[in-house]
């Protein structure tokens, strides 16, 4: 099979923007492209019952977060703050700027690459129009046409069927990766993908 590997993610996700770079080398390597497809995370943890806000988590998954963060950050040798300035913000902006970005024929990569690196690396408010038009414009995109766009009805309409789609193959929250019809959630989870395409090869 060929199918793309679907990707569902929220760039406010340390997780998500840890699986990026990694999964897109992965399915390089086996001849696959991926589905990029943010999602509504709120309404995965709603409908599914199976994850909830980190402020609302126990205090010792929080500090326990914390250790792993920059852990696995140096293990994947990805630039990571733990706790960035900008953080937690609302992800319906940059996702909103991702779907119309891609819904313009722009490289869905490379506008989610620049938008976390925004947040996790960079100090920069992803949930700001002004910071999200600048990243998008780095990128010689229209910036202040995406941030516009984020809440059309075309794209609140595909972020809302990338949630529907998420749910239909059992994810509860990001990132959540889904190959070949199997589900993997997690970025911890890109070597044994790896080894799933390597075996159906």
């Amino acid at each position: 099979m060929n199918d793309p590997i679907k990707f569902y993610y929220a760039c406010v996700s340390p997780w998500s923007y840890l699986a990026l770079d990694g999964l897109k080398a992965i399915a390089e390597k086996h001849g696959r492209e991926v589905a990029y497809m943010p999602t509504h995370v709120g309404r995965q943890w709603q409908e599914t019952n199976a994850g909830r806000p980190l402020d609302d988590r126990p205090t010792v998954l929080q500090s326990y977060r914390l250790v792993e963060l920059p852990r696995w950050a140096a293990w994947r040798e990805v630039p990571l703050n733990p706790q960035p300035k900008h953080f937690p913000v609302p992800f319906l902006l940059s996702s909103g700027v991702i779907i119309a970005a891609g819904q313009t024929g722009a490289n869905p990569h490379d506008i989610t690459r620049a938008l976390m690196r925004g947040c996790w690396a960079n100090e920069r408010n992803i949930n700001d129009p002004d910071d999200v038009a600048m990243i998008a414009d780095g990128l010689g995109l229209d910036g202040a046409a995406l941030v516009a766009a984020a809440g059309s009805d075309a794209v609140i309409a595909e972020l809302q069927a990338n949630t529907d789609e998420s749910l239909a193959d059992g994810a509860w929250s990001v990132p959540s990766i889904v190959v070949d019809g199997e589900l993997f959630f997690g970025q911890d989870r890109l070597e044994m993908i790896d080894w799933r395409l390597c075996i159906a090869a």
